[in-house]
């Protein structure tokens, strides 16, 4: 059971884990790792402080290990032998940094398109208190990785060796609150490790794009065949795929806790006799969510004088998030002017189908979907296909 009395300190326990993480990282380069050469990696002009760059690893084989994943499954490296190998070390009881590392590999994941299948996603369990199969399922079904990675856990003497063979350290705070190094591995097909990096902290939308830029572009050039890659500048989240569309006559209607206009908390109902809305998954750390904000923040005050046009509804993954307060401080830097909704347990994005975002859907009354679009969208369009699916205006041009 995970005690979100903990959150209470986690800030203090943060600072502890960058500190492990950093000094581990300078023993890993001594030891373990090549010179940098300033050239070997391409990142982002505007990459933040707060992300690590990495540095490449001379060409050595990836230790060997045999562990057991979240169905109780045994995987070992070898296991992963001809694909290229996504692998970080992660706190099946965190709640700071390992769900961030969660919602990258999602990122990396949605960014290779069909090419995922040629990418071993692994998790290697930092927790020697949570190591059963249940915690490592719990943790990748809360963070939306249950089938999307291998989150390897054993024993805590077989969980040190391999933390002591890929040079990660472990640390107990207090019960199975814990620091660890962040440590994230780029193997190579051939099972010969390339690139480590430690996973940054930070929440920001620039942070989470960077180290999804700075993963693909070590993951991209070992892909079997060497596929011509393009890698987006933006990034979205893929979460379960589902078809729906906008003649589906499922009553999806609502009620969720939000944060109010002016950072104020309250609730908003969808459906069940409330007026028509446009509702906006979305989460703080997308890019593009963040490009689309003043888009609907134009809807919303212009529909002031276009009773007709919906009320426009923000629905927050908070799942991907570090906490509510990041979410009503986005919430107010932004000015946002109509309610945010806070998804908590990821059952209103499940209800809706929600495979990528931001997605937008547009909800009559009865909680019936109107009009589904997903990805980011202009002012034009946004209109148009408002004004197209609108019940009273439907007929008309």
């Amino acid at each position: 059971m995970r005690k979100t009395t903990l959150w209470s300190i986690s800030l203090g326990i943060l600072a502890v884990l960058m500190a492990v993480g950093f000094a581990v990282y300078k023993a890993v380069s001594s030891v373990h790792i090549a010179a940098a050469n300033p050239n070997s990696v391409s990142t982002p002009p505007s990459q933040p402080a707060s992300v690590d760059p990495g540095a490449p690893i001379k060409d050595i084989p990836a230790p060997n290990f045999l562990l057991t994943n979240q169905f109780g499954q045994p995987f070992s490296m070898q296991s992963f032998r001809g694909k290229v190998v996504v692998m970080g070390f992660v706190n099946s009881a965190g709640n700071t940094v390992s769900p961030l590392m969660a919602v990258i590999m999602r990122n990396v994941q949605y960014d290779l398109g069909s090419h995922k299948n040629q990418v071993a996603f692994v998790a290697i369990n930092a927790n020697p208190v949570t190591t059963s199969t249940q915690d490592v399922y719990q943790f990748s079904k809360a963070n939306h990785m249950l089938h999307n990675w291998q989150f390897l856990t054993g024993t805590p003497s077989e969980l040190t060796s391999v933390w002591h063979h890929y040079f990660m350290q472990t640390q107990i705070i207090h019960g199975s609150l814990i620091s660890h190094t962040p440590g994230v591995f780029v193997i190579g097909p051939h099972g010969h490790e390339h690139w480590v990096y430690l996973n940054s902290p930070s929440t920001s939308t620039k942070a989470i794009g960077a180290q999804v830029h700075n993963i693909l572009e070590h993951v991209v050039p070992l892909l079997p065949g060497h596929p011509a890659l393009t890698i987006p500048p933006a990034r979205e989240l893929a979460y379960y795929p589902t078809t729906i569309g906008p003649s589906e006559s499922v009553n999806r209607s609502f009620t969720l806790p939000a944060i109010m206009p002016g950072g104020k908390s309250g609730s908003v109902s969808v459906g069940s006799g409330s007026p028509i809305r446009l509702l906006d998954f979305f989460a703080t750390w997308c890019p593009d969510c963040q490009e689309e904000m003043p888009t609907l923040a134009h809807l919303e005050r212009w529909d002031k004088s276009h009773p007709q046009y919906p009320q426009v509804v923000a629905i927050d993954l908070r799942l991907s998030e570090s906490s509510t307060a990041h979410v009503v401080a986005y919430a107010n830097r932004l000015h946002l002017p109509f309610p945010v909704a806070l998804d908590n347990h990821g059952k209103i994005s499940d209800l809706y189908g929600v495979s990528g975002i931001p997605t937008q859907v547009l909800v009559s009354s009865s909680g019936r979907i109107l009009w589904y679009h997903e990805g980011l969208i202009s002012w034009n369009a946004l209109i148009q296909d408002i004004r197209a699916h609108l019940p009273a205006t439907k007929s008309a041009s």
